[in-house]
């Protein structure tokens, strides 16, 4: 398999992946690691569900073209990265114990971990000009 063959698949992966957690925000569902259907909030989560689908998007479309998407494929990859910080940043902030869903912070932490997994392959297989 060719590194851009197996970059078009990690990017429709990781669509999935976003897909996926838009419907268990919207509908609530405890599955893990995308959520813990403890917290759900109605309008969050919805707003949670439309972000994450207009990011499965933006994957799918780069995945039909990275070299030609690439200006996008490093956005995400930035944006990725990013996420996966807040990922960890939140394990500080938020006692999830006292919400009410203590299995949350195992979640989160697995969430930055995947993250900044699916950012190095990322980068790992990233086109780069032969010289």
């Amino acid at each position: 398999m060719s590194k851009l063959v197996a970059l078009k698949l990690t990017l429709y992966l990781g669509a999935a992946y976003y897909i996926v957690g838009a419907v268990v925000h919207y509908f609530g569902l405890t599955l893990f690691p995308w959520f813990d259907g403890r917290l759900y909030a109605p309008y969050q989560d919805s707003v949670i569900a439309l972000v994450a689908l207009i990011l499965a998007f933006f994957l799918i479309v780069v995945a039909h073209d990275p070299i030609k998407n690439i200006d996008m494929l490093k956005a995400i990859m930035i944006a990725a990265t990013v996420a996966s910080i807040f990922s960890i940043v939140i394990i500080w902030k938020v006692d999830f114990a006292a919400l009410g869903a203590p299995d949350k912070k195992l979640q989160t932490i697995v969430e930055g971990i995947l993250g900044f997994v699916w950012v190095g392959a990322l980068l790992w297989l990233y086109p780069r000009k032969e010289n």
